[in-house]
């Protein structure tokens, strides 16, 4: 194994102990202000313990695979109030989905601090194994029944099955594109942030801001992702309750779980008094020269804590003296090989992010302020791993890299500026370079964050100072999915092939206005082949733009790497967006579809 994918392993427990996990204490709830809070109906109390209670879980969920460990997770009630119960537990886990032989038991108890629930570090798993587990309170109630695979061995040739998506806003719960995740039978997937919307909807009020007062904060996100979990209508469909169970997942953090204002760039300035966040107008803030950064604040440790409470992924960490903006902070990147044919990598390019520019009028600053060199995305220890990786991965051969990130690098014109291009064009410039320079060959992006689908090619500077010198990166793909159902998609209600086909033209024209390359593979990408698009019988032959566009859906993309690691294919399965605030049963919006596809082979002399 490479030393650089031991980074992130947090240490892990061994069977048969408990493995409650602490917060300092300005994270944790205090009690007179949730008292406060309930009085303004904002929260529902807690029970602090009741051991008579006939105790319900919220859900459950794995992640953070490697070949011999996993995270899990669950939450538990009382039943008869549906509040929040502290319960000892133990999970269970075997290979016997009827859990005739457990041959593994890990331990814990659900806490008060982390919103009643659990995460437990369990380890001595076999490579390439699928696992079934389950919880069982001391008196016997069992959760639903989970499931995870382990990563396969690193020397082991074997195929590979993943999905990703992002972008859960509760307007349009209970996410219905997720109806079949129980069928997929994935090897794991990658929830690529936005997990959660701080925003309102119909049934549920927007959360406290986490700077003026973090504790109602903490309790507003923690309610929140417990919503992701419940029905919206009696005996409905339970959100993302199946989704969590049925796979392992890979988790990243996005805009919304930070608040979508200034601790979405955790890296910026932590204005006065700290936290509090600078506008983004002020070219001298550009760069954070202060030695003070936004992910140290209390308001951002509160979003954090609230996302690592309800989402199963290690907790680790950061040492590192020599970088401030990194010191001190949790570990969100890391790198898992599965098998000889694939990696993933998991970035986190939230919290150290530079701030995001704007204008005096308040909108997105996309000029020359983006072109600054020292801006940065990832933070120095970050991108100084990164690159590492890469090169590593190169050097061992392993075909397919697998990275995500939460927002999109490709080009299409009028990008915002919290993508890499609006916003953080150098340092962009200078990991597609990278790449390019050390024929590091099949990267593939994976991303969600604009809610459409939309495949494309990267390009880059050969010359960082010479506009004129742009070239494509050979072999690497940016894949951009999503949403599971957010805003955007709701806008086009007339979903015609010829009217997606046209809004696929106006694209097109605006791009080559612009000087950009048009969206889409090239109809001559090496090893392309199978080009599928819903409604358009001549994808294969003609492989046009609109063969690798979809506006107007709530949907998640499917890879699957070949044996002999040759191939990757993407294919992207959903449905037609529907309005907010309307709550449609899976029922109502018809069955999940196939909406476009391809396959990428990669020749013997890639």
């Amino acid at each position: 194994m490479l030393s650089i994918f031991m980074l992130a392993q947090a240490t892990l427990l061994s069977h048969k102990s408990e493995a409650p996990l602490s917060y300092p204490p300005h994270n944790q709830v205090i009690a007179s202000s949730l008292h406060s809070a309930i009085r303004r109906k904002e929260i529902r109390p807690y029970l602090a313990s009741a051991p008579n209670a006939t105790v319900g879980y919220t859900g459950v969920g794995a992640g953070d695979t490697t070949q011999n460990s996993v995270v899990l997770w669950t939450r538990t009630t009382d039943t008869t109030t549906n509040q929040g119960v502290a319960t000892h537990l133990t999970a269970l886990i075997s290979t016997d989905p009827s859990f005739k032989s457990v041959p593994i038991t890990v331990a814990g108890t659900t806490n008060a601090n982390r919103d009643y629930t659990l995460k437990l570090y369990v380890n001595g798993l076999k490579s390439g194994r699928k696992y079934y587990y389950r919880f069982q309170t001391d008196n016997g109630v069992f959760s639903p029944v989970g499931t995870f695979r382990t990563a396969p061995a690193p020397n082991q040739k074997t195929s590979v099955h993943f999905g990703f998506s992002g972008d859960a806003d509760g307007q349009w719960r209970p996410y219905d594109s997720t109806q079949d995740f129980h069928k997929l039978n994935l090897d794991f997937f990658v929830w690529l942030g936005d997990t959660i919307y701080e925003t309102s909807s119909a049934l549920s009020e927007a959360t406290a801001d986490p700077f003026t007062n973090p504790t109602q904060a903490l309790a507003d996100y923690h309610r929140k992702y417990r919503e992701q979990f419940e029905p919206v209508s009696d005996n409905g469909f339970a959100g993302l309750k199946d989704f969590f169970s049925s796979e392992g997942h890979y988790t990243l953090l996005d805009n919304h779980e930070t608040g979508n204002k200034q601790f979405q760039a955790g890296g910026a300035p932590t204005g006065s008094p700290p936290g509090k966040g600078l506008d983004g107008t002020d070219p001298a803030d550009d760069v954070n020269t202060t030695g003070s950064y936004l992910n140290q604040t209390d308001g951002f440790k509160t979003l954090i804590k609230a996302y690592e409470d309800y989402q199963p992924i290690r907790e680790k960490t950061i040492s590192a003296p020599d970088d401030p903006r990194t010191d001190g902070t949790q570990q969100l990147y890391y790198a898992q090989q599965w098998g000889a044919n694939c990696i993933f990598i998991n970035l986190d390019d939230r919290s150290y992010r530079d701030i995001r520019l704007k204008t005096p009028t308040g909108n997105d600053d996309t000029g020359p302020r983006a072109d600054n060199p020292n801006r940065t995305m990832l933070g120095t220890t970050q991108l100084k791993w990164f690159k590492q990786t890469l090169l590593e991965t190169q050097k061992r051969r392993i075909p397919w890299k697998i990275v995500a990130i939460s927002s999109p690098i490709d080009q299409v014109g009028g990008d915002g500026g919290k993508s890499w291009i609006g916003g953080y064009r150098a340092e962009r410039n200078e990991i597609l370079k990278f790449i390019a320079d050390h024929h590091i060959d099949h990267v593939v992006f994976i991303t969600t964050d604009d809610h459409q689908i939309r495949i494309n090619q990267l390009t880059y500077l050969t010359n960082p100072n010479d506009p004129t010198t742009s070239a494509v990166v050979p072999g690497a793909v940016s894949i951009l999915v999503g949403p599971i159902g957010a805003g955007g998609p709701d806008a086009v209600s007339d979903h015609s092939f010829s009217n997606i086909k046209s809004l696929t033209e106006q694209l097109v024209a605006n791009e080559v206005s612009q000087g950009i390359r048009p969206i889409g593979l090239d109809p001559h990408f090496p090893g392309l082949h199978n080009v599928f698009r819903e409604g358009d019988s001549d994808a294969d032959t003609l492989r046009q733009p609109f063969d690798f566009y979809s506006p107007d859906t709530f949907n998640y993309a499917l890879l699957d790497i070949s044996q002999d690691g040759k191939t990757l294919s993407v294919n992207t399965y959903g449905i037609n967006s529907y309005a907010a605030n309307t709550f449609p049963e899976p029922d109502k919006v018809g069955p999940v579809r196939h909406i476009l596809g391809f396959e990428i082979t990669a020749s013997a002399s890639q």
